[in-house]
């Protein structure tokens, strides 16, 4: 995420010393590392539905499950690549071992969501270290240009299986063990690895001469940490409220000023001289928008189908396939189509398969099963994996081999930017959706059927439905409303599929806009380019 191969290829003319005797034993433990750290990354929708049930949780302790995750990695990205070239690569990567073992064991630990959202914060910091050094060091393993290629390859694969085995193996892991154990498994290969770290990765040259830039990682850090915290308070405290305003303004002065700092720093996160570069916007622009929309939405389908649909974690994660296999499969077939087709054509065209995609998954009504969203999810996530593989080798179109590692870490941090507001808007957009339509539903229930609804038992039943609880919601109804659990449960189940509705409509229309506004900066930046040649 944080580099690509291009960013290995920069990097790896500055290395100094020799290339490890054993390489594959470093490739081993930087791809056993990348695959726990993608797991963490997507293992967690199996988990969200029953943590939402441990901790009666609302939809916006749930969000933060996620988004705490991706904030350090979009914040910290950057700042984390260049502190690997400062004080050495291997030094980073064992202490971004021990910070993400260390906040597994704590998160299995935790008694509150408040502290496993924290602890999940930690986490990503950790993991933030290992992407900014893992591919780094395998070009210090693999010094011929032809074996490094197939080193990526592998890890490249890696990433993909974890994406793939996610669902299933956090499916497994919660239907057999509890949530808990999702995190419990990282501790034992954490220790391993880290002993294995210690003993075996190269020692990489240090170069004193790279700052960091930690007033730009500051500013951008806060600036995502307000503007998703706004989202994710919207409903509960009024989108008019002051607090959501102050927070909005928060957001858009800090990610202004990280801009204005970006253009006056000497040691600059980001590389600006890449804006004045044709087609940077369109590819910015869909890097953050196919994270935001069918990535992030991914998320409350599985809590759909756990909690309204009825299945197990195990079962929701094998229906959730149809989508991984897809990007899967698509990914080297993006490779093929960066090869042959300008990004200004691929790069809108695969974001066109996100948009029907999300459309296919929308529009499900109370008689469909699970089968309604295989479509789309297999269409949807070819267009995932094209993009993730056709974005990838556009981003090193846009800096020399020496930034190419800068220009990389720059598009995995959009990536991770689009994750956690698509996290947080999609889901405000459910609650939303959901509470209006259980609020209406209880109503009917009080007016055609003499149904007298307590406002405890209202306030208790609408908050349910909208954290994502679906018809489990019901199980926590007093037994004197027996008689009326049936028509709960239809208000709940009804409730749901509208915020599924609504939340896969504003989807639909976010990637359609994105898909829409990347495809004009991609022709008003060939025109740019045309004037400036002629």
């Amino acid at each position: 995420m944080a580099t690509t191969a291009g960013a290995v290829l920069g990097q790896s003319k500055r290395q100094v010393g020799g290339a490890p005797s054993r390489p594959g034993v470093v490739l081993f433990i930087v791809c056993t590392a990348i695959f726990m750290l993608m797991l963490d990354a997507t293992v967690v929708s199996a988990a969200l539905a029953d943590i939402r049930s441990d901790f009666d949780s609302s939809i916006d302790g749930l969000q933060w499950v996620i988004d705490a995750y991706a904030l350090p990695l979009a914040g910290l990205l950057l700042t984390l690549g260049t502190a690997g070239d400062r004080f050495g690569r291997k030094r980073v990567f064992l202490c971004g071992m021990t910070v993400f073992t260390g906040a597994s064991l704590a998160l299995v630990l935790s008694g509150t969501i408040l502290q496993l959202n924290a602890l999940r914060a930690v986490q990503g910091v950790g993991a933030a270290m290992l992407f900014a050094t893992a591919l780094p060091l395998l070009a210090v393993a693999y010094p011929d240009a032809r074996a490094r290629a197939k080193a990526i390859g592998i890890y490249s694969a890696v990433m993909a299986a974890a994406t793939v085995a996610g669902p299933v193996i956090g499916g497994a892991l919660v239907t057999a063990f509890g949530w808990r154990s999702i995190f419990t498994i990282n501790v034992p290969i954490g220790v391993v690895i880290f002993a294995l770290a210690l003993r075996r990765l190269p020692e990489t040259p240090r170069h004193p001469d790279r700052r960091t830039d930690w007033l730009g990682s500051i500013l951008l850090s806060g600036g995502l940490l307000a503007g998703v915290l706004g989202l994710t308070r919207g409903n509960s405290l009024g989108w008019t409220s002051l607090t959501i305003g102050i927070l909005a303004a928060t957001s858009a002065v800090l990610l202004t000023l990280f801009m204005v700092w970006q253009f006056r720093a000497t040691h600059a996160l980001f590389d600006v001289s890449m804006l004045r570069k044709p087609g940077f916007a369109g590819i910015a622009i869909i890097a953050v928008a196919h994270m935001a929309t069918l990535m992030a939405a991914s998320n409350y389908l599985a809590i759909f189908l756990i909690n309204t649909m009825g299945f197990t974690p195990l079962q929701m994660g094998v229906r959730l396939v149809p989508l991984s296999i897809a990007a899967l499969v698509a990914a080297p077939l993006g490779a093929v189509l960066a090869k042959r087709v300008p990004t200004a054509v691929s790069l809108p065209a695969t974001m066109g398969l996100v948009v029907l995609g999300m459309w296919l998954l929308g529009g499900i009504d109370s008689t469909d099963s699970w089968i309604h969203f295989v479509p789309g999810m297999i269409i949807g996530g070819a267009g995932l994996g094209a993009i993730t593989t056709v974005n990838q080798a556009a981003a090193l179109t846009f800096a020399s081999d020496e930034n190419a590692g800068m220009a990389s870490a720059t598009f995995g941090t959009l990536r991770q930017v689009g994750m956690a507001v698509g996290v947080a808007g999609l889901g405000a957009m459910f609650s939303h959706r959901a509470r209006d339509a259980a609020a209406h539903g209880l109503d009917a229930i009080q007016s055609a059927h003499n149904v007298t609804v307590t406002p405890d038992l209202r306030t208790q039943f609408l908050d349910g439905v909208a954290a994502g609880g679906g018809t489990n919601v019901v199980h926590a109804v007093p037994p004197e409303f027996a008689s009326a659990t049936p028509l709960l449960t239809d208000t709940a189940h009804t409730a749901s599929i509208e915020g599924l509705n609504a939340l896969f409509t504003l989807g639909t229309e976010t990637a359609l806009a994105a898909t829409l506004v990347a495809a004009v900066f991609f022709a008003a930046g060939k025109w740019f380019a045309t004037r400036r040649l002629g």
